[in-house]
């Protein structure tokens, strides 16, 4: 703490000593990486073209374990905001059709309009084959016959 004499000295030199912070809100943002091919809906902290061979292997062989035999697939982002719902449902093409969602990212802090399957990072999959098959076992209800 300053003593009275410096802040006067100092306000007079023109040195403030407080300043407003700026950016500073309650209202964090995080950007959401989506990934859809077929009826299938992946969230992603980073974009999928981003990912190791690895792992880009193992999150085509999770979508292809309950898709359709469709190549089409979509990427894009979407900003969520912290203690605000999301609408997935009205920013990702095909919404209605989706048969899941699955978040390979954290989302605690966020909601969706929308149910989805809570999943380890793909990373974390690789390294212990124990978080697969936790996965699995939430997706086999969902798996093509």
């Amino acid at each position: 703490m300053l003593s009275n004499k410096s802040q006067y000295i100092l306000s007079k030199i023109g040195i403030p000593l407080y300043k407003e912070a700026k950016g500073l809100t309650l209202d964090h943002e995080m950007p959401v990486h989506f990934f859809q091919k077929d009826n299938i809906l992946t969230l992603h902290a980073n974009p999928v073209e981003e990912y190791n061979q690895k792992e880009q292997n193992l999150l085509e062989a999770i979508i292809n374990s309950i898709a359709s035999n469709s190549r089409e697939s979509f990427t894009g982002q979407l900003v969520c905001h912290q203690g605000k719902q999301t609408l997935l449902s009205k920013k990702v093409d095909n919404s209605n059709d989706l048969k899941i969602t699955i978040a390979f990212l954290n989302v605690e802090r966020f909601s969706f309009d929308m149910d989805y399957i809570q999943s380890p990072s793909l990373l974390d999959m690789i390294k212990d084959t124990g978080l697969k098959k936790n996965l699995w076992s939430k997706l086999k209800s969902f798996q093509k016959d």
